[in-house]
C-alpha cells in the first residue's frame, strides 16, 4: 500500500504575534507594481526584437 503525506496550508494564526505583524507591515509597505511602465518596456522590447528579426531575414536573402 502506498503511503501518502498530508500537508496542511500555512495558517497565520499559528505564527507568533510579532512575526505576523511584521509580515502585514511588509505587505502593506510594498508599493504596487507599475503595470503601465512594464507594458511600455515590453512593447519597446518587442519592437527591437522585430527590427533584429527583419535584419536577419534580409541577411539570408
Amino acid at each position: 500500500m502506498a503511503s501518502t503525506s498530508r500537508y496542511g496550508k500555512p495558517n497565520m494564526t499559528n505564527l507568533p504575534k510579532d512575526l505576523g505583524v511584521r509580515i502585514f507591515k511588509t505587505i502593506l509597505a510594498t508599493p504596487a507594481p507599475d503595470f503601465k511602465k512594464m507594458h511600455e518596456e515590453s512593447v519597446e522590447l518587442e519592437r527591437q526584437m522585430m527590427i533584429e528579426r527583419d535584419k536577419h531575414k534580409n541577411d539570408r536573402k
